[in-house]
């Protein structure tokens, strides 16, 4: 049900409903009367322009009410949700609450020339939908690059009370279960990005000039806190792996530079050696000079140390270009939910988070101390690692701070490599969704995406053809909610068409060599991983694979999420299976979740159900 926000504040003024301004900046509606809907939470968003200071360095920022992150918009599962947000930057922008349906209000999903316009400076825009599912999600701009201007933020939406959940599968005991159903309810948002000290215009131009990507970034931030800190060369080069040896040898005599970066000609040879790397101005891929920024604290508090107490943390991947592993010094993870689904949970040291990931974990800490809680690069342009802490106080003792100083006993090394044989990494492999999530043995249709490089280290391809937002005048075009293309077209490979009701397998080839791991995000409903391979995909189908070779699919209880990482490949291409069900008609993107591979064309529409095509409310075909 759509509640505009004119009724909402009429039903304010005539005493039916009291507004309760939140501290981050949210307004909960409190309703005195039954207005036929569920309690609806509505929510500003203020963004503006301005200078601010993250891993003490200044530079300009799209910021969220004032800060970088935005405010957590915290919700109850079922609510309503109501976010306006008003548009004070220079700058056209939209947003997009990443991992959530929109069931039913496509024109909420904020994509620029998809579903909506794009905001104007002095304009507002108001998303509305149903919070339908509980988790951890992330808003952020979607507009080309402006997610690494700061404009991003957490997004809770609290589980039914009611409903199963996985914790006996941690342990029997009911205090235990009890404890960490209190955990949850009290989860620390940690949003983890990587940060540059160009705006996100700076790096296109950037790029454009030097037909290089731009890979090398100045820290890696927790909540938007962090320093810049600088590996010594001799450290960098002992924690070289063999991916990055060889791309080193590329380029005759080059090194990690300063930054502990892949130097700009090496990005440039890998791309195949066609862009200018020298036009990429000084201090970008060089010159790493330390900052002491701040550094984000998790204080737990706790009666005696051997009390039952566990602590949630939603590790949220706002990094923009990075793989990252995270883990906690001295402490076990169990993860319990992976993009804001339940699954059966497992005990870890580390896990692989990478471009949009959702990962909540429970952390029960057995003794006082400060704990680095650390996520180091394990993908291949960069070397660096960043870290927050988690701070456990021995309520029972008197001293006033630490009963230990800083704890320096990692599971994993700089560039993710384990310490020791006992380190387990999540394996996402077996991260069964809780409850089971029975899915059909057969699909309705089929899509190979064929993802390569396209003509330079900074052009990105997938299903064949680049899509380049940067090329297409967002607000003048005419979003495809308001004009899909007729079901069978086939005037643009861009985009591919599905009908309602049915059950789609998308195939993603790596279909080049060498090539990184791509974070495909699909907007709409999550998708099951049901396969994988290394080579072409040599069949006509799905279904017609899994007849000839069950061995490389799982039907059974395969993993679901918003988005999977393709393989990479270095000596073969590779691919992956996914299946979804088209439920919520309406045009959803799917792309790479790398800022530079999104900004560079990897992305495609899909016009999930043409044949049931939902009508759009009058006020948001004139927004």
């Amino acid at each position: 049900m759509l509640l505009s926000l004119s009724t909402l504040l009429a039903a304010a003024l005539s005493g039916l409903v009291e507004p309760v301004i939140a501290d981050d900046g949210g307004l909960s509606l409190d309703v005195g009367v039954d207005v036929g809907a569920r309690l609806p939470k509505v929510f500003n968003l203020d963004v503006s322009w301005d200078e601010y200071s993250q891993a003490g360095l200044e530079r300009e920022m799209l910021l969220v009410n004032g800060q970088s992150p935005g405010p957590v918009i915290e919700v109850d599962e079922d609510d309503h949700v109501i976010v306006k947000v008003n548009n004070g930057s220079p700058f056209n922008t939209t947003v997009h609450f990443h991992g959530i349906e929109m069931r039913g209000t496509p024109w909420s999903d904020g994509v620029p020339g998809i579903t909506q316009r794009p905001i104007q400076p002095g304009e507002s825009f108001t998303y509305e939908f149903d919070a339908t599912q509980y988790g951890s999600h992330w808003y952020h701009a979607h507009f080309r690059g402006q997610i690494e201007d700061g404009m991003y933020g957490a997004v809770l939406i609290h589980p039914r009370r009611g409903d199963p959940k996985p914790f006996r599968l941690i342990s029997k005991n009911p205090q235990a279960i009890k404890a960490m159903e209190k955990a949850e309810r009290k989860v620390y948002p940690l949003i983890i990005s990587d940060f540059t000290r160009l705006t996100s215009r700076e790096k296109w131009d950037v790029t454009v000039e030097s037909e290089t990507e731009v890979s090398c970034y100045d820290a890696v931030l927790f909540n938007g806190h962090g320093s810049v800190s600088c590996i010594p060369a001799e450290e960098a080069n002992a924690h070289l792996s063999d991916v990055q040896k060889n791309l080193l040898s590329l380029v005759e005599g080059a090194e990690l530079t300063d930054k502990s970066c892949l130097p700009a000609s090496v990005i440039d040879a890998f791309g195949g050696g066609t862009g200018k790397p020298e036009k990429i101005p000084a201090g970008i891929f060089e010159g790493c000079t330390p900052t002491e920024g701040s550094v984000e604290t998790i204080t737990v508090g706790r009666a005696t140390l051997d009390k039952d107490e566990w602590v949630a943390l939603d590790l949220v991947g706002a990094v923009n270009f990075m793989t990252m592993a995270v883990s906690i010094d001295e402490h076990d993870m169990w993860v319990y939910a992976m993009d804001g689904s339940y699954i059966e949970p497992q005990k870890v040291q580390a896990l692989i988070l990478t471009n949009g990931d959702r990962y909540s974990v429970l952390v029960k800490p057995h003794k006082a101390g400060d704990f680095r809680i650390r996520a180091g690069a394990v993908s291949a342009p960069q070397i660096i690692e960043g870290h927050a802490i988690l701070s456990v106080k021995d309520g029972s003792s008197s001293f006033p701070g630490p009963a230990v100083v800083l704890s320096d006993k990692s599971h994993v090394s700089i560039g993710g490599v384990p310490r020791s044989e006992d380190v387990v990494f999540f394996d996402q492999s077996t991260a069964r969704p809780f409850p089971p999530s029975p899915i059909p043995a057969r699909a309705d249709d089929f899509f190979l995406l064929r993802m390569n490089l396209d003509g330079a280290s900074w052009l990105w391809a997938m299903n064949s053809t680049r899509f380049m937002p940067s090329s297409i005048d967002m607000a003048e075009q005419l979003p495809v909610l308001f004009d899909p293309k007729p079901a069978g077209s086939t005037d643009t490979n861009t985009t591919i068409s599905t009908r309602n009701g049915t059950w789609v397998d998308l195939v993603l080839l790596a279909d080049a060599f060498p090539m990184p791991p791509h974070p495909i995000h699909k907007h709409g409903v999550k998708m099951y991983q049901i396969g994988s391979g290394v080579g072409p995909f040599e069949w006509d189908s799905v279904n017609e694979a899994i007849e000839e070779r069950p061995e490389l699919f799982n039907l059974v209880d395969p993993p679901r999420r918003d988005a999977f990482a393709s393989p990479p490949t270095e000596m073969d291409v590779a691919w992956i299976a996914v299946r979804y069900h088209v439920t919520d008609p309406g045009p959803w993107l799917m792309h790479c979740h790398i800022n530079n591979h999104l900004d560079g064309g990897m992305m495609v529409v899909i016009q999930d159900g043409v044949d049931a095509w939902p009508s759009v409310p009058e006020q948001y075909q004139t927004s």
